[in-house]
């Protein structure tokens, strides 16, 4: 067993917060994924209906999939080796689609690797700042 985590982290690429990361795989979600309703902007990723959302969006379940099979080729080089994993996904704010499809990498990865697998762990870099807008 691999005792260093795998971590996934979201954040929103309009924050700029330029926070250095060191070694990671960086998927870009921005645009692939329906905004959030009218009236819905206060929720967030973590939200089941944006959750569901994102689920059923086009090419989401192929997306995730992809991030979780590159994920676990990198882990089976870097766990050996003692390196941990890191996984960026970016979506303009960091509240909605790359939250939700985080999670989802999360949940994932946890099912592939099994209990004797890594620890699996999800942040959310940007999750509690408000959406900037242009």
């Amino acid at each position: 067993m691999n005792p260093l985590p795998v971590t996934i982290e979201s954040f929103g690429f309009r924050h700029q917060d330029d926070r250095p990361v060191g070694h990671a795989l960086l998927f870009d979600v921005r645009g692939l994924l329906p905004r959030p309703a009218a009236g819905r902007q206060t929720v967030t990723g973590l939200d089941p209906q944006v959750r569901g959302q994102a689920r059923h969006s086009e090419c989401a379940e192929e997306l995730v999939e992809r991030i979780a099979g590159e994920t676990a080729a990198l882990l089976a080089y870097a766990g050996p080796r003692g390196r941990s994993v890191h996984v960026l996904i970016g979506g303009t704010d960091g509240v909605h689609g790359s939250v939700a499809v985080a999670e989802w990498v999360g949940e994932m990865l946890r099912e592939r690797l099994g209990a004797d697998g890594p620890r699996v762990e999800v942040t959310h870099r940007h999750i509690t700042r408000s959406a900037v807008r242009p």
